[in-house]
Parts: structure tokens; C-alpha cells; sequence
């Protein structure tokens, strides 16, 4: 409560997005939230609440009630406000957040200037939030290590960390860690690390919560909050490599001002459309795929890793050099492309990569295959510490048969995408190709609605959803894995050609009248090309076994549909009224000011069975699966009915 604000009432004529963006200035925001009349902002420091609870504060001429937070003011939801379009968002970096900077119609540059500061850690908070942790935790852990020492590393240490990202933490106990099971009482195991932090962590629980031992991991954590300056934390006791691999990213970033703005991008990119963390592509190996493509000899701004080594004394960690030569002397950068374009070009790279049997290496800045390392004589010299690792114990090798592969350039032995699935990388090939796209259409107007473009532009997923509803004059027909109705009409009062057409009409009525949908008809006959056709005659639909109807519509008439105190006219045919239903439930949307848009996109395909028969079969082809779900069991239970009562009207009075 201590860290958050209400303002209320809302400033009128002020966006929401332009005032969440003017809090923005008084520090970082965590978590907000508007509700009809008030918003509520909690900050990650509660000197920003302090400043703005101790001074008036105007914005358009307009003077700002905020108060401080209190528990009454966090009640449950009205029903009016979960009906309502509520905005909601506990993600400070999320797109919906920062969406505002790319309204504003400014250059790419700018765009880019504000994207950067409203999603990237800044040295005041690297300070305050992250760096005083480690200081802290030595001073807390001395008593039961007294020659600790806590080091940063990850995307806090690079420079590369967004505003809510977790704080990686090697620990060195300044002990020996023995690792064997035979050990003396007074030796550290991991075991007796692990119960010892963890007491400590319990016993101070006004520092330490949400507690998590993970000790059978390949890196063994400990997970936790820190309460004092709000960071969630991994701490370890024998990564000692992250340090050195963090310093390596941080040098590369060092080499030209482009590749952090670069980087960003894409680490926000892959977060944003969930291609990264998890079981997907660490945030690590997204670097390093960022480093080779940049090491590439079309690119040439970073070099491989092992012309740095070569000109230091090698310091040998857990068997692999970890260090090298910051002072190297490089060659001069030739490559003067822009941002927007060394994106472009990373984009292009990995959509029309190999993955197959491709190991990409880092290290040298080649591309080795899978047999190379199944037959490790013949991989270059800048390898040999891996032969000779590997050949002390070879159930270390570097894992090659998996979809995407990836060799740490410190642990030669370490694919950091061995986890990755082939969904995994079927989406990252995908968006990436798309990106590419984006990047060359954008272009023309010198990018800038690039980023807007690049983060709004989502792969839609195809559905499988079908659901066939079955129209029969003779009997009801039911099957378990399918939507099966019936219409019971005695054959005698139609003729064959009759029946059909009526259905036909029927049915196209009920999707243009009831349905509001807009409809393209395509006879489908067998070795002929499809056309669209406007009108069908009798004669049309005489011939056709099947036709096609691909429909699309808006608006959403299923939901509270009824109608008060209107008597409607007996003479009027069932589908008839169900249209002028329909026209009602638009219109008292629109008078409420409320929305039954939705977004519906699908084919219809109309069979011709024997004995007069029709099955229509509905395929979902561009809507949420929801939805369309919603409108199929609509459609089925209102189709049958209104063919049915249709049918019965056209016979009293003698229509067909």
C-alpha cells in the first residue's frame, strides 16, 4: 500500500495512456489500474509515491485529487464493471503499455528513443534495486559464510534487462563445495548450502519470501523475493560461468552504440509474441543467435569469441577458458547499416536458415554440421578443448539431434537450446519471416510505423474447429462427433428440385437476414475453376451437388437476444421475425453504446445428400475458436428451427 497512489475523480479529456505516461516521469510503474471513476497506480519505489502525495500536481492546467492507497479501495468488482470494457494491466512493459508511444506519428528514432526508456532497466534503478541486493545478501550470509561474495549477472549485468526482470545472483561461499558422497561433517555440500540459505531466508521473513529450493536442477537455485527493494531472485553457488558469459555480452554490446537498441528490440519482440523463456528460446540463446548474425561476413561488427581468447593467458573454469582480451585491436567497422536494417537483416537470416544438421557456433562464427561433431577430429583448432573434455568422459558431448542447436561459446559442450521444441522453432522462423516482411514494407516510409507494425502483426493460428449440421426430410440422424439435426417433412409435398431450392434459400436468408453475414457463393463441381456467383438460379442449385459459401460478419446477435413489449405480426414467417429480432439487438447495442462486434470468418460447405438430404459442414478459417464455437451451437439450434417453420409457412400459403 506504502508504494501506491489513487487518483480519483479521472481527469476529463485526458487518454489514459497519456496519463499512465505522465506517472511514468516520477518513476517506474508496476501494476495499475482504471476503474469507472479512479485509477490506481502502485510504483516499484515508494519515493515516487512520496513525491507525488507531498506536492500538488497539475496536468493540463488540471490539478490531480491523488490520495494514498488504502485497503477499502481494493473492493471486488461491481457487475456493472466486469461488464463494462475494464482496462487492466499488471505487466509495466507489456505492449497494451507502451502501445501509446508509437501513436504519436513521430520518426523511428524517437520512437525508438521512447520504447527504450519505457521498457529498459536504467542505471538508478541497476543501482538501487539490483546491485544494493548483492551488497546486502553478503553482509546477511557472513555469518555462515564468512568470506562470501555476491556477484550480478544475466540481463541485470549486460545492460539488457527490461524494468521487471529477475536478478540472477552467483554466490561464492569462499569455501570448497564438495560434491562427493562420502564427506566429512564439516565439509559444504550443496545439500548443507541449501539448508543453511534457506534457514537464514525463513528465520527473516520481513526480508525473504516466496522461498523455492530447486536443487536437482543441471544449476541448482534457489528462487525468492527480496522484500527490501521488490526483485524476484535466482541465487546459485556454482554458475560461476554466468559471470563470464554476461561479461562477454556486455563487451559486445560495448563494440557500437547500435546493438543494445538492436538487441532490445528483439529480446522484446520474442518475449512479446512468447518465443522466449520457459521451455522456449532462453533469453541467453537469443543473444548469442543475435551475436552470430552479427559476426557474419556480410555483417562483421562482432568478432568470434576465439580472437579474443587467442591473445590472453588463458583462465580455465570447470574446464573451459572463461576469460578474454577486452583490449584486443580490432579492425576498423565498415558497416554503417541503421537499426531498423541490421533487424531486417537478422530477420531474413534466421528465416531462411538450415537448422537441419547445423550447429551454429559462436565461437569461431561458422556454421559446423552435426557429423563434425559426431566425429570431433574433424572440428577446427579453436575446438580442441572440447575434444579433449569430451574424451575424458563422453557422455558430455555437445547433443546435435535436436531441432535447433546452438554451442555456448565459453561451455563448448553446451547447446543452450536443447530444450527448444520444434513448435518452438517453426514459430520463430515464422514471425521472423514475417519481420523481415515488415522491415521491407516499412522501409518505403523511412520505418516508422516499423515497431508498432512488427509487435501488432500476429501469426493466427488454423483451426481444426467443424461442426456439421445434418437436415433430412425423412428421419433424425444423430452421430456422437458431430452436430446432428433433423427436420421431419413429409417428401410428398415437395417435389425433389423444390426441396433443395427451398433449403438453399432458406439457408442463405437465414446467414444474410439472421446472421448478418456477408456472403460469397462458389459452385463446387470437379475439375472446373471456382468463381464467384452472385445469384443462383433453381436450375444452379438443380445441378450442384455441392456449393460453397464463405461468410463473414461483425456482429454478435446471439447474446440477449429478446425483444420487450413488441407483439409481432402472426402473418410474418419464422424467418422473418427472427431477422427483425436481430435488427433489434444491434440497435439496442447501439443505444446502450455497448459492443457485439466480434470477428466472424468461415466456410459453409452445402452437400447434397440422397434421399433428400442436406449436410452442412462449418469450417473455421480466420475467427477465435470461442467464438465461432458460440455461433455454431447458435446457428445449429436456430437453423433447424427456422427451416422447419419456413418450410411448414411456404405450404399454408402456397408460396412453393
Amino acid at each position: 500500500m506504502e508504494r501506491s497512489i489513487v487518483v480519483s475523480p479521472l481527469p476529463k479529456f485526458i487518454p489514459a495512456r497519456k496519463l499512465i505516461n505522465f506517472f511514468q516521469q516520477y518513476g517506474a510503474i508496476k501494476w495499475y489500474q482504471f476503474r469507472q471513476n479512479y485509477l490506481t497506480v502502485e510504483f516499484y519505489d515508494r519515493t515516487s509515491t512520496e513525491i507525488l502525495l507531498n506536492k500538488p500536481i497539475w496536468i493540463n492546467n488540471v490539478k490531480l485529487n491523488i490520495q494514498k492507497r488504502k485497503p477499502h479501495i481494493n473492493l471486488k468488482r461491481s457487475k456493472s464493471e466486469k461488464k463494462n470494457n475494464i482496462m487492466e494491466n499488471r505487466g509495466s512493459i507489456s505492449y497494451d503499455n507502451i502501445k501509446y508511444i508509437f501513436d504519436e506519428g513521430t520518426t523511428f528514432d524517437n520512437q525508438l528513443i521512447m520504447f527504450l526508456n519505457a521498457i529498459q532497466l536504467n542505471d538508478i534503478e541497476i543501482e538501487t534495486k539490483y546491485e544494493s541486493v548483492c551488497t546486502q545478501l553478503d553482509e546477511i550470509f557472513k555469518v555462515i559464510f564468512p568470506k562470501c561474495k555476491t556477484y550480478r549477472f544475466g540481463s541485470s549485468q549486460t545492460g539488457l534487462g527490461f524494468k521487471e526482470c529477475d536478478l540472477d545472483i552467483y554466490m561464492d561461499i569462499g569455501e570448497p563445495i564438495n560434491e562427493s558422497k562420502n564427506t566429512s561433517t564439516d565439509s559444504w555440500t550443496m545439500n548443507k548450502i541449501f539448508k543453511s540459505v534457506k534457514k537464514i531466508m525463513y528465520r527473516m521473513n520481513d526480508v525473504f519470501s516466496n522461498i523455492i529450493g530447486i536443487p536437482k536442477a543441471k544449476t541448482p537455485i534457489i528462487k525468492f523475493y527480496y522484500n527490501r527493494t521488490n526483485v524476484s531472485c535466482d541465487i546459485s553457488f556454482k554458475n560461476i560461468l554466468g559471470i563470464y558469459k554476461s561479461y562477454l555480452i556486455k563487451y559486445c554490446l560495448s563494440l557500437d552504440n547500435r546493438l543494445k537498441p538492436l538487441m532490445m528490440i528483439i529480446k522484446y519482440w520474442a518475449r512479446h509474441f512468447k518465443i522466449s523463456n520457459g521451455q522456449k528460446i532462453s533469453n541467453y540463446a537469443l543473444v548469442l543467435l543475435i551475436i552470430f548474425y552479427l559476426q557474419q561476413p556480410s555483417v562483421n561488427i562482432i568478432p568470434p569469441l576465439m580472437v579474443l581468447q587467442n591473445t590472453c593467458q588463458p583462465q580455465i573454469i570447470n574446464g573451459w577458458q572463461a576469460n578474454f582480451d577486452e583490449n584486443t585491436v580490432l579492425p576498423p567497422i565498415t558497416n554503417k547499416n541503421s537499426v531498423p536494417q541490421l533487424l531486417h537483416g537478422f530477420f531474413f537470416f534466421y528465416a531462411t536458415f538450415e537448422y537441419k544438421s547445423q550447429v551454429i557456433c559462436p565461437i569461431d562464427g561458422m556454421i559446423h554440421t552435426e557429423s563434425e561433431f559426431k566425429e570431433i577430429e574433424n572440428l577446427p583448432l579453436c575446438m580442441n578443448r572440447y575434444k579433449t573434455y569430451i574424451k575424458e568422459d563422453d557422455n558430455l558431448k555437445f547433443i546435435v539431434n535436436k531441432p535447433m542447436c546452438v554451442q555456448d561459446p565459453i561451455e563448448l559442450s553446451h547447446n543452450v537450446t536443447a530444450n527448444t521444441k520444434f513448435s518452438t522453432l517453426n514459430s520463430l522462423v515464422k514471425y521472423c519471416a514475417i519481420g523481415a516482411e515488415i522491415c521491407a514494407m516499412t522501409s518505403k516510409n523511412d520505418y516508422r510505423n516499423l515497431i508498432k507494425t512488427l509487435f501488432t502483426t500476429v501469426i493466427k493460428k488454423k483451426s481444426n474447429l467443424k461442426f456439421n449440421i445434418t437436415i433430412s426430410a425423412n428421419q433424425f440422424q444423430c452421430k456422437t462427433n458431430n452436430i446432428k439435426t433433423c427436420i421431419d417433412i413429409e417428401k410428398k409435398k415437395f417435389s425433389r428440385k423444390d426441396w433443395y431450392s427451398n433449403v438453399f434459400n432458406i439457408v442463405k436468408d437465414t446467414f444474410e437476414k439472421v446472421f448478418k453475414l456477408q456472403l460469397e457463393i462458389f459452385p463446387v463441381e470437379t475439375g472446373t475453376k471456382q468463381q464467384k456467383i452472385d445469384i443462383l438460379s433453381d436450375i444452379h442449385i438443380e445441378e450442384l451437388q455441392n456449393i460453397i459459401f464463405h461468410c463473414t460478419g461483425s456482429h454478435c446477435v446471439w447474446r440477449n437476444r429478446r425483444i420487450n413489449n413488441i407483439i409481432l405480426d402472426p402473418s410474418l414467417s419464422c424467418l422473418q421475425k427472427e431477422a427483425f429480432i436481430s435488427e433489434q439487438v444491434i440497435e439496442n447495442f447501439n443505444k446502450e453504446k455497448g459492443t457485439n462486434r466480434i470477428n466472424l470468418d468461415f466456410i459453409c460447405i452445402f452437400k447434397k445428400k440422397n434421399p433428400l438430404k442436406i449436410i452442412l459442414t462449418l469450417n473455421n478459417k480466420n475467427c477465435d475458436d470461442h467464438i465461432f464455437q458460440e455461433f455454431a451451437c447458435f446457428a445449429r439450434d436456430k437453423l433447424v428451427e427456422i427451416i422447419k417453420q419456413t418450410l411448414i409457412h411456404i405450404q399454408q400459403f402456397n408460396k412453393c
